[in-house]
């Protein structure tokens, strides 16, 4: 596997953005790329051993550090509007392109990239050839209480930058006791979130869910039924709406990181085998 870090500038703030390519090495084919959108916290460097099993089937992997995250600039868990973080996924097709050319995108999202790849795929539905979610950000596993959502949502107005922790319960990541600890030691992992990118986040969850009928990419929604972190119930809902244009995997006992369990070999081959679908038509 061949990986190549780039850098980019975005937004009015002209912030600067970390990205990477991996691609299989010189003289081996690429039929197709993943760009893939992080989840809130994380960075793309916890998607190497996704990485390495993607390019041995002939895929290139585009990625970035969200702003305020991992490597890229910008205040840790704090956004001023939603579209800053649609703006990212932009930018990130925009460079797959440029180096991709004419090679079918398929757009990965995880948890709030989850979130952010169903409203992306909403609001442009001829962007890419296909979209996968996993343990998306539709809504929470838990209900947050209602004071304490009209509490971020007068937040937001009063002091939109003030951030706190997430509460993040990171033994609920995965099964597998090494990704939670390798996720406990990463210094470039935060659990920072401000009630201006909560809200956004929250209303974003609902209005795909509401809107969840309009989708026409194809879509593959899956989601560990053990997450603790994120709904699978919200999942669920999702591809009930949004009809034959999405399929649905339910993980029985998994965690919020399917693709970090101690099964992932076959979460990864039954994204593998649908994303062969999508491209053979």
């Amino acid at each position: 596997m061949q990986q190549t870090e780039f850098n980019w500038r975005t937004g009015s703030d002209q912030l600067k953005i970390r990205g990477m390519v991996w691609q299989p090495l010189p003289g081996n084919p690429i039929h197709a790329v993943i760009a893939l959108v992080h989840g809130m916290g994380e960075h793309l460097g916890r998607y190497r051993r996704f990485a390495e099993f993607f390019t041995a089937k002939g895929f290139a992997i585009i990625s970035y550090d969200q702003r305020g995250h991992g490597k890229s600039d910008g205040k840790k868990g704090h956004i001023v509007h939603y579209n800053q973080l649609l703006d990212g996924i932009d930018d990130l097709l925009e460079k797959t392109r440029l180096q991709f050319k004419d090679k079918p995108v398929i757009l990965y999202g995880h948890s709030m990239g989850g979130n952010l790849v169903l409203n992306y795929a909403l609001k442009k539905p001829n962007s890419v050839k296909a979209v996968i979610a996993t343990g998306p950000w539709l809504r929470l596993a838990f209900d947050p209480p209602v004071l304490q959502v009209k509490l971020a949502q007068l937040m937001r107005n009063l002091y939109p930058g003030f951030t706190q922790s997430s509460g993040l319960k990171t033994q609920y990541l995965s099964r597998d006791t090494d990704v939670v600890k390798a996720y406990e030691r990463d210094r470039l992992v935060h659990d920072r979130i401000s009630a201006s990118f909560f809200i956004n986040l929250y209303q974003a969850g609902l209005y795909a869910l509401q809107h969840a009928n309009e989708l026409k990419l194809p879509t593959l929604l899956m989601h560990g039924g053990g997450d603790k972190i994120t709904s699978a119930a919200a999942t669920e809902e999702f591809a009930g709406k949004s009809g034959l244009v999405s399929e649905l995997k339910i993980w029985d006992g998994m965690y919020h990181e399917i693709h970090n369990e101690p099964e992932r070999e076959a979460v990864l081959e039954y994204a593998n085998v649908w994303i062969e679908q999508q491209l053979n038509g």
